[in-house]
């Protein structure tokens, strides 16, 4: 599984498998699962927050202004077709899910 590295001096993030070459900011690669994005401090606060909020709330939660941005703005660096694909994924897990 893919570990987040936070460098102590920047607010840059790296979301990669192990031995996985660096590409350039923003860019995904989804046949090697990695992504090198760069936040501000307030996103990057409401991202750990979000994330914090989805393991560990057992009831769900509201989301604030700040996460429904940074989270569209994280989406929003994908093509149109793979935010589709990814909705059509879920959807087809929620159903299976359901079924049970």
């Amino acid at each position: 599984m893919a570990q987040a590295v936070k460098s102590p001096t920047t607010n840059r993030i790296h979301f990669a498998s192990a031995g996985a070459v660096r590409r350039r900011r923003g860019e995904f690669n989804p046949r090697r699962r990695e992504f090198n994005l760069a936040l501000s401090v307030e996103h990057m606060d409401a991202l750990w927050e979000l994330c914090a909020l989805a393991a560990y709330h057992p009831f769900g939660f509201s989301y604030t202004d700040e996460m429904s941005e940074v989270t569209k703005a994280i989406a929003d660096r994908s093509s149109p077709a793979a935010i589709a694909a990814c909705l059509a994924r879920a959807d087809i897990r929620e159903r299976a899910i359901v079924r049970r």
